[in-house]
């Protein structure tokens, strides 16, 4: 039963972030302009706080290929590319660093 109270918990902290930018809408329009920037930034920034720990250590002793994958996808969202096209790029420079230098 604590398992299920700790997920859901965390399930609801992750979604939170994400969630009330979508229901502030109305209220974001009064907010002065950078913290307004700010609001709709904070899922963008609550999903890398998850998402780049774990590219680094997802690899074991290969963590400079999830680094290579998050540099491509940083690189290419830089120069305001597709997402799509930042997901893939990403993708295969992971790949191509974990098939050029093998553990």
């Amino acid at each position: 039963m604590n398992k299920i109270i700790l997920i859901v918990s965390c399930a609801f902290v992750t979604l939170l972030p994400r969630i009330v930018p979508y229901f502030a809408s109305s209220a974001l329009s009064r907010l002065p302009r950078f913290l307004r920037k700010c609001m709709v930034l904070l899922p963008v920034a609550a999903l890398g706080a998850l998402i780049f720990p774990l590219a680094l250590t997802d690899f074991g002793s290969m963590w400079y290929a999830g680094l290579a994958g998050v540099a491509v996808a940083f690189a290419v969202s830089l120069f305001r590319g597709p997402m799509i096209l930042s997901i893939i790029l990403a993708l295969l420079s992971t790949a191509g660093m974990l098939l050029a230098f093998p553990a």
